[in-house]
């Protein structure tokens, strides 16, 4: 493997890495609908556009859905539900006595999403769209640039959870979650990212883990429905 490959490499994780959280910070960090929307709408193209001229342009490859070849998708099914469950265990249990939901109303409200028909809008595209680019670049195209340095093992799994985390944690905290309930959350999210990472190292593909993935976001955009309307 050529210097220039492993120096290509870590060029594109940092630049497809920190994009998450740059746009936590410029469009829940603005306190401006309009500019947060603007920044939200950037840095999704950003992650979207970039790996994939990468792959094209710079790694020379060819284009590809990541379609299921080795099977996988009922393994990614029935770990879904066992987080979803877990995850409103924990929801009743710890979770709704320790978030502020005046601020998490009041951080929602500039991007129209204290609105109930936006809302469920929103949380459909997130569900059915968002997961599928973040299973696009947290688990396709970030491990396996990791892999370039730590090969198939759990130092590139940690990696890309520890990335799919810290934008999270960002996101939680301007949404007023408490910090014990925000680090509990984070410990959850990195346990599932492994996982999702773990799941397209097994299976080579991003529906595997978009699969678990989808099932989470309902139970947590469900969560935010009863916040907000419940």
């Amino acid at each position: 493997m050529s210097d220039v490959f492993r120096r290509n490499s870590l060029i594109a994780l940092v630049l497809v890495g920190i994009a998450p959280t740059v746009s936590i910070f410029a469009s829940f960090g603005s306190g401006n609908g309009l500019v947060g929307q603007l920044a939200w709408v950037t840095s999704k193209a950003w992650m979207l556009g970039l790996p994939l001229v990468w792959m094209l342009y710079v790694d020379k490859k060819p284009f590809s859905w990541s379609l299921p070849k080795q099977g996988g998708l009922g393994v990614g099914f029935g770990v879904g539900v066992l987080f979803s469950a877990v995850m409103v265990l924990a929801w009743v249990f710890i979770g709704q006595s320790r978030v502020d939901q005046d601020t998490f109303r009041e951080t929602l409200e500039p991007f129209g999403l204290t609105v109930q028909s936006t809302y469920i809008a929103a949380a459909i595209f997130w569900t059915v769209g968002n997961s599928v680019l973040e299973e696009y670049v947290f688990r396709w195209f970030i491990v396996e640039k990791a892999e370039v340095f730590f090969g198939e093992g759990w130092a590139t799994v940690s990696l890309s959870a520890g990335i799919f985390v810290l934008h999270h944690f960002f996101a939680l905290w301007f949404l007023g979650f408490a910090i014990e309930a925000n680090l509990l959350a984070c410990f959850g999210l990195f346990i599932g990212g492994a996982t999702f990472s773990w799941l397209y190292m097994n299976y080579r593909s991003i529906w595997v883990p978009y699969i678990t993935h989808a099932l989470c976001d309902i139970v947590v955009f469900g969560v935010g429905y009863l916040l907000l309307f419940g």
